[in-house]
């Protein structure tokens, strides 16, 4: 069997993304919204903890964790009170292992990308 037909059929055999969306509503701890009091922008790692606990609440498979963050990039604020939408689409990245590709958006647009990988008993 030639390269490029093996590949077709790899490609035929991986099961499609699994797509969801996740809405909050966000919140600034008095701490935090200390050093900007008149301008309370969310940090960039409380949206990060936002694409993660949504990941973690709509996990793909059972026994899943959490492993690394392979790429994060931040694109526009997300003000205290907002409505935060996280959208993730679930891929099989091995055998045991999964990735989540995760937009954070606001009414005003997207405000962050990230790509989340969890996984299974196995790789740990």
């Amino acid at each position: 069997m030639n390269a490029r037909r093996q590949d077709a059929e790899r490609r035929e055999r991986a099961p499609a993304p699994l797509t969801t969306e996740v809405t909050h509503t966000t919140s600034l701890e008095t701490l935090l919204a200390a050093p900007c009091p008149d301008f309370p922008v969310l940090p960039g790692v409380c949206v990060l903890e936002y694409l993660r606990a949504s990941a973690e609440a709509t996990l793909p498979a059972p026994g899943l964790r959490w492993r690394a963050v392979d790429r994060v990039r931040f694109l526009g604020a997300v003000f205290p009170g907002e409505e935060l939408t996280v959208g993730l689409t679930w891929q099989r990245s091995g055998e045991d292992e999964w990735t989540s590709l995760a937009t954070a958006s606001t009414v005003r647009g997207t405000a962050a990308t990230a790509r989340l990988r969890y996984v299974g008993e196995a790789d740990r």
